[in-house]
């Protein structure tokens, strides 16, 4: 049976951008279907300003890109330009910038023009502020990257280095998704002595 996981992420985030690759690397060999959901770090972070009307925030501009990606493309579209963007961005350490997200919309077919549609657009600020939110209130979300499963329990992580790949991805996903479905678990941590890549 289809199982639709949420998987929560801040475009400019390299460690969910690890276990971006993950989830979809578990995605290609069971059943589980991905639902990408924008989350702004800054939001997070950022107190004295609104991070999503300042266009040299960082992620700003790719996320209220992705809101149009997701208007004209849906989820998958959304899935596609995240996958382009992090490519660009963390494969081959480009700086996630307006021209990045214009060439990771090329790359996917979506038109780099949504870039500059949606930073004139204000109702995308809106949407990646309400998507956000929803993740802050209904999950309990306060970093990425965050999973939720359709039981709507959700956790922060898995945080790591290095995507793991094939049967290795797989068991880790048996582990966390078992890990998530225990109300009584909350937390396993070690120190970060490495960079994600």
């Amino acid at each position: 049976m289809t199982e639709r996981v949420s998987f929560h992420f801040d475009p400019g985030c390299p460690w969910a951008w690890q276990s971006s690759k993950w989830i979809r690397e578990v995605a290609e060999q069971t059943d589980v279907e991905i639902d990408w959901r924008l989350f702004s770090l800054a939001l997070i972070n950022e107190t004295d300003t609104d991070p999503l009307a300042d266009e040299h925030a960082k992620s700003t501009v790719a996320l209220r890109a992705l809101v149009l990606v997701r208007r004209a493309a849906g989820n998958e579209g959304v899935g596609r330009a995240y996958q382009a963007m992090g490519a660009l961005t963390f494969e081959r350490d480009d700086r996630l910038s307006p021209e990045v997200a214009k060439a990771a919309l090329e790359e996917t077919g979506l038109g780099g023009s949504m870039v500059d549609e949606a930073m004139e657009d204000a109702s995308t600020m809106e949407d990646v502020r309400a998507e956000h939110l929803s993740a802050v209130e209904q999950v309990g979300c306060f970093g990425v990257p965050t999973i939720v499963l359709g039981s709507g329990k959700g956790i922060f992580g898995p945080v790591m280095a290095r995507a793991p790949k094939g049967r290795d991805a797989v068991e880790l996903w048996d582990r966390i998704r078992w890990l998530i479905e225990r109300d009584e678990f909350f937390e396993l941590k070690r120190e970060r002595d490495r960079k994600p890549g």
